[in-house]
């Protein structure tokens, strides 16, 4: 009864700690909504923009194959007016406003700058506002980069047949809007893919060269018409080559070597586990979709250099890839080989596969105690292609309260023992960054129930077992001072009859052999067989009654006798055998005397070793009866 209670005791105790960490987990309580993000309450002013001057301007294109633009805008702003400016415009074409993906403004220090579009519409370009982190004092210079990713850019044009050639044409501005004056330093670069050939490209006020590697250079100090640019590019001539306009320019190329299509990630699923144990897996389940004109042999993507346990799946198995790492960088390459093990992502085709890796631990997160603070680029993978849907969960074990986060999520949620911060946009751009601080503290219940409910659970089986096995032994010493009825007359009766018709049998192997050897007359032979098989058909009528009372005993005799059964009908089986190969071997049907020789000795050993196995049971049954 004691041990009873202790059991009860200690389950009553499990269901404690089950139901308090239901209610201290209960995610209604622990819900919190961030979707609404504050509007930036800033405005922008033209006001002294004809004292406000560029006097460096360079901008950096990369035309992709698969579709994406990327734009980098090097400037140094100079504040003629009396007094500090706040922020500057910026200029999109309209008719790309729609296509503008990603925008960054980014200070000296690589701080980012807080941007606004704010609806202002001039000369058919919608004005972005970029803030300043401070004001820029009269008479000073600030530098400034802007970070631009546009989609549709680059049209494929197909001629004749796609499969032999697709022409990418690009058609943008070829130097930053804005509605300030810019001298000095003006230079523009265009770079397209390594193995594409440059079919076209226009030349603005006889600037525009071609270098060996492809590379486009548009340089405003080696023009001989133009050595500035006016607030929104309005000294530029009107040419009629320029189709969309004097701002405009076009690039077209091809690419017979890589055969680059236009390829969308059209969802991707993110998931980022940071575990206190010294864990952070990232698990990434992409939707790919091929848009252009040509099956693509490869995909590419970019993970973090540190990755480790790399594996590559989808729901037929393992992906083939490859991971090559780039010079003076903090990524690596892995190239996922489509034609080793699946097939071609043809044009309009898709492919769904999952991307795991491991990162260190020690290099992400930081300890003070009970509080950890993660820093982390939520893009852990980047690609080359246009990223349409994503969303990111941070799964944090045994988190206790979220004490700070640097970028706004959509929702937190609780699950469990763990804390999942949502992240979700719409379109993801190749040189976005999205790097967030997060600090959080460790609860050590949380941390620890699951280990705690995984020993107590291990506790209670192995004392369940413990118990059952003590009842189990003690019934087993208590069946051995239990009397049982032995039907001892019928064990006796019945081995001695078994006895007798073994030695009948022996009697007659050895008459048998005499014969066969002529040291025993035929009539007397038959004689002996017809005597010793008359007793034997007496004793196995007469040891009947004696069987049923020993079967109906208990189960173990009832074994007993079921074996010596199979092994009286074994024996009468290989003494046909050995009757059937004797007939065979003296009518010649046999191939040889050696073959003959070899059966028979196997059968009589086997015979040999069934009297043994008979005797061995006989002998178990009579010591029931000491």
């Amino acid at each position: 009864m004691k041990k009873k209670k202790k059991v009860l005791v200690l389950i009553s105790f499990l269901l404690f700690i089950v139901v308090f960490s239901y209610f201290q987990n209960d995610p209604s309580f622990n819900y919190q909504n961030q979707s609404e993000n504050e509007i930036p309450q800033l405005a922008g002013d033209l006001e002294g923009a004809e004292n406000i001057l560029i006097t460096e301007l360079r901008r950096y294109g990369n035309l992709s194959g698969y579709g994406v633009v990327n734009i980098e805008d090097k400037m140094t702003i100079l504040n003629n007016n009396d007094n500090p400016i706040n922020s500057i415009y910026f200029g999109i074409p309209i008719k790309h406003s729609d296509d503008l993906i990603y925008f960054e403004a980014m200070g000296e220090s690589k701080n980012s700058l807080l941007t606004e579009r704010s609806n202002i519409v001039m000369h058919d370009f919608e004005m972005i506002v970029i803030y300043f982190d401070s004001p820029l004092l009269p008479y000073q210079t600030k530098k400034i980069n802007i970070l631009q990713t546009f989609q549709n850019l680059i049209t494929y044009n197909a001629f004749y047949d796609p499969d032999l050639d697709v022409h990418h044409n690009y058609t943008y501005p070829i130097w930053p809007i804005l509605p300030y004056r810019v001298e000095g330093d003006v230079y523009a670069t265009f770079r397209s893919p390594s193995t594409a050939e440059s079919l076209y490209f226009e030349r603005i006020g006889s600037t525009g060269n071609i270098a060996d590697t492809g590379i486009i250079t548009y340089d405003l100090s080696k023009s001989f018409k133009y050595d500035y640019l006016d607030p929104f590019l309005e000294n530029l001539e009107d040419n009629l080559e320029f189709v969309n306009g004097k701002e405009y320019i076009t690039i077209l190329f091809r690419d017979t070597v890589v055969r680059f299509s236009q390829i969308e990630v059209s969802e991707i699923n993110r998931d980022i586990l940071i575990s206190p144990w010294g864990l952070i897996k990232i698990k990434e389940e992409f939707l790919i979709t091929n848009l252009g004109y040509f099956a693509q042999r490869n995909l590419f993507l970019n993970i973090p250099a540190d990755a480790t346990n790399i594996y590559l799946f989808d729901d037929l198995g393992e992906l083939s890839g490859t991971v090559s790492d780039f010079e003076n960088s903090n990524r690596k390459k892995l190239e996922i080989n489509l034609i080793q093990n699946r097939a071609l992502l043809t044009p309009s085709s898709v492919i769904k596969f999952t991307l795991t890796y491991n990162l260190p631990f020690e290099k992400y997160i930081t300890t003070n105690w009970l509080q950890e603070s993660l820093q982390i680029d939520l893009l852990t993978t980047k690609y080359d292609y246009l990223g349409k849907k994503q969303t990111i969960n941070i799964l944090i074990e045994g988190c206790g309260n979220i004490d700070y986060i640097s970028s706004p999520s959509i929702a937190i949620k609780q699950s469990g023992g763990s804390k999942i911060i949502v992240y979700h946009s719409d379109y993801v751009s190749p040189i976005e960054n999205k790097i967030v601080l997060l600090t959080f503290s460790i609860d050590l219940f949380d941390l620890l129930l699951r280990p705690i409910l995984i020993i107590l659970a291990i506790a209670v089986i192995s004392s369940l077992y413990v118990l059952l096995m003590k009842s189990r032994k003690r019934e087993e010493d208590t069946s051995l001072f239990k009397k049982e009825y032995i039907p001892v007359s019928e064990i006796r009766e019945f081995c001695s009859l078994y006895e007798e018709k073994n030695a009948l049998i022996l009697e007659i192997r050895k008459a048998e052999t005499e014969a066969k050897r002529k040291k025993l007359a035929k009539k007397t032979y038959k004689n002996l067989l017809a005597k010793n098989t008359t007793k034997i058909d007496q004793i196995k009528n007469e040891i009947i009654p004696f069987k049923k009372v020993i079967e109906e005993t208990n189960e173990t005799f009832g074994n007993i006798l079921k074996k010596l059964d199979v092994l009286d009908t074994e024996r009468i089986s290989v003494d046909d055998s050995l009757n059937l190969l004797e007939t065979r071997y003296k009518r010649g049907r046999l191939p040889s005397k050696a073959a003959y020789q070899k059966l028979s000795d196997d059968f009589f050993n086997r015979r040999k070793k069934i009297d043994r196995t008979i005797d061995r049971y006989i002998q178990q049954l009579r010591s029931y009866l000491l």
